[in-house]
């Protein structure tokens, strides 16, 4: 019997991998919110026949319980058809990676470095271009040191 031993790049490539398939699927434009203002956020992608949007955050915010923050994501298509809004609630995702949450009775802090949301758009139906917008809207007066949203594919 031979013992086959992978080089050590072989291992990280590997590893790698397996990290960006936890991670989601490939990153297509990332909006980030500065604190001071928010402002809506804006871009331009073309999706393929039968692909969808997945929709992570990262953030790093402080509220009063009952605060409620989402992504208002309004997709239109540039050459015809109908707009499309999504509504990702922020706080509530399905996975988060590197997460904290400190809750007392009158506020709760929430920091996470990736969070997959429960929103997503798709599957297209033709090859098309999107205009993207993207906005956070928070229930609440709320301290936000970091705040973005990632659109993948």
């Amino acid at each position: 019997m031979r013992l086959q031993v992978l080089p050590i790049w072989g291992l990280a490539l590997g590893s790698l991998a397996l990290v960006t398939g936890c991670m989601g699927g490939e990153p297509l434009h990332r909006f980030t919110f500065s604190p001071e203002a928010i402002k809506p956020g804006e871009t331009t992608l073309t999706l393929r026949k039968g692909e969808r949007l997945q929709f992570w955050n990262s953030l790093d915010v402080t509220y009063k319980p009952g605060t409620e923050l989402v992504f208002k994501i309004g997709i239109t298509p540039k050459d015809s058809g109908e707009a499309s809004q999504v509504i990702c609630d922020a706080l509530d995702p399905s996975v988060t990676f590197m997460s904290r949450t400190v809750e007392s009775p009158s506020r709760i802090s929430q920091s996470w470095k990736q969070a997959r949301m429960r929103c997503s758009f798709g599957p297209v139906a033709t090859t098309q271009t999107f205009n993207i917008t993207a906005l956070p809207v928070a229930s609440a007066p709320m301290q936000a040191e970091r705040l973005s949203l990632e659109l993948k594919r």
